[in-house]
């Protein structure tokens, strides 16, 4: 459900695990509302997002 959710941004590995489509956004693009949206709606954490200036965690919230 998570790759679902954002398909351009998420996808499905071998092992059926969704994974990054890109390791950062193409020249700074900003986060788009679908993948923090993903991420908060993977279970048990599956997923998280930090940024990758500073390292801090986007999603899911602590």
């Amino acid at each position: 459900m998570c790759a679902l959710s954002a398909p351009g941004s998420l996808a499905l590995d071998a092992d059926g695990r969704a994974r990054p489509v890109a390791e950062y956004a193409d020249a700074g693009a900003e986060l788009t509302d679908g993948l923090a949206e993903a991420v908060e709606y993977c279970p048990v954490e599956a997923l998280a997002l930090h940024s990758a200036r500073g390292g801090y965690r986007i999603a899911p919230a602590e």
